[in-house]
């Protein structure tokens, strides 16, 4: 399923919650109507947002998960917009003051329900600021557990919705849609949960210092492995079942004996902890994720690869596979952090070389970008203002 076609369901998701406006040309308007509208459009833009954040969900509806996190991102956009203007135009409809926004009071069932309504809100615009406004000042721990109320946030909306919402009350059929997508993200969500209990089980049986800050692991399947990664993807690591993950691209994958081989950079816990795990230790992964190169695989166009440090490791395997139509610049800080260099310089030849400043430029290639995101960002807008087109333009920015 394409990105395109994703969009084209969540506009028919829509559309049922739309209806109560048709009443608006017989009425002669109303406020309250559009408010409502709004609340329960934007509740559908957040259960679309958990669905696509749910990464072993969204990969069953897109491969390329660079398209449905950057739409991930955009129905954030629509979202904050539609439940910001929710409780305003509620207030210009009941005619309240702005107390009205934050008073909560459970004496009785309405105002008990508009009250999970004010708190829904207070956690979405703490969820907001962070990923936002804030996201630079704070840690990625602080945004990666605030993050996590999303799940509560739209639990009380769902509640909040049917508690109050005359638009609801009024169509028994709408409501019936509404309580359908309530038991869905339910569903979603104790997927999510539960996700870490069918990971794969794999076995540490080598890990090999390749510079001074980056490791390569070998990971054998104990059981049944995962499918086969193709260049390009990655695969999320933990330590233990309900241990943090973090994604990490394969640089190596058998598909005759499965066996997996990552290189992975010292940032953080997670990696420390992998660094002090012994050989036969187990680990849990899923995947593998994602699109980046699938363009880079066929076709006659040149591809010219771009890499800022670690960010090497989603073109290693490809220029295994297709060495000869590529052409890889690499940045790094000092000759010692050039991971790979010695089988990518046997492999390509005056083709590997040191990333130049500007970027160069070759007619009719496709270009592909991975490493930090500062890294990503400053050569595509290098490349964008040299005439690079858009469409010939790949990124890949570190995931957490």
């Amino acid at each position: 399923m394409t990105v395109r076609t994703i969009l084209f369901a969540i506009g028919v998701s829509a559309l049922p919650f739309c209806v109560p406006l048709l009443g608006l040309t017989r009425q002669g308007g109303g406020v309250g109507v559009v408010a409502g509208v709004a609340g329960l459009l934007g509740a559908l833009a957040m259960w679309w947002q958990v669905l696509l954040g749910a990464r072993q969900v969204a990969a069953r509806l897109s491969r390329d998960r660079g398209a449905v996190v950057a739409l991930h991102r955009w129905l954030g956009g629509c979202g904050a917009f539609l439940v910001l203007v929710h409780p305003l135009l509620e207030l210009v409809a009941d005619r309240q003051d702005a107390l009205y926004l934050v008073r909560i009071d459970f004496t009785w069932v309405e105002s008990a329900y508009i009250s999970l309504g004010r708190i829904a809100l207070g956690l979405f615009l703490a969820l907001w600021l962070t990923s936002t406004l804030l996201r630079a000042a704070v840690r990625h721990r602080v945004w990666r557990h605030t993050h996590y109320v999303s799940y509560p946030l739209v639990a009380l909306v769902f509640l909040h919705a049917d508690g109050v919402g005359s638009s609801l009350s009024g169509l028994p059929w709408l409501r019936a849609y509404w309580l359908a997508l309530a038991w869905s993200f339910a569903l979603v969500v104790a997927w999510r949960l539960a996700a870490p209990l069918w990971s794969r089980r794999y076995r540490l049986t080598g890990a090999e210092r390749i510079s001074p800050t980056v490791t390569r692991y070998t990971l054998e399947p104990v059981g049944r492995p995962l499918r086969p990664a193709r260049p390009g993807q990655f695969c999320h690591l933990r330590a233990g079942t309900w241990a943090r993950s973090r994604p990490f691209s394969v640089v190596r994958a058998d598909p005759g004996t499965g066996v997996l081989e990552f290189a992975v950079k010292d940032a953080g816990p997670v990696t420390r902890r992998l660094r002090a795990l012994p050989v036969g230790a187990l680990l849990r992964l899923d995947g593998p994720y994602g699109a980046f190169t699938s363009q880079a695989q066929g076709g006659d166009a040149p591809a010219v690869l771009i890499a800022g440090g670690v960010g090497v490791t989603p073109f290693v395997e490809l220029v295994r596979r297709r060495g000869r139509a590529v052409r890889l610049y690499h940045a790094v800080r000092a000759p010692e952090e050039a991971v790979f260099a010695e089988e990518l310089a046997h492999r390509l030849g005056e083709r590997y070389a040191p990333l130049p400043r500007p970027a160069p430029v070759h007619d009719g290639a496709r270009y592909f970008v991975s490493g930090s995101p500062r890294f990503v960002a400053e050569v595509r807008a290098d490349l964008r203002r040299r005439g690079v087109p858009r469409d010939r333009l790949f990124t890949e920015g570190f995931e957490w």
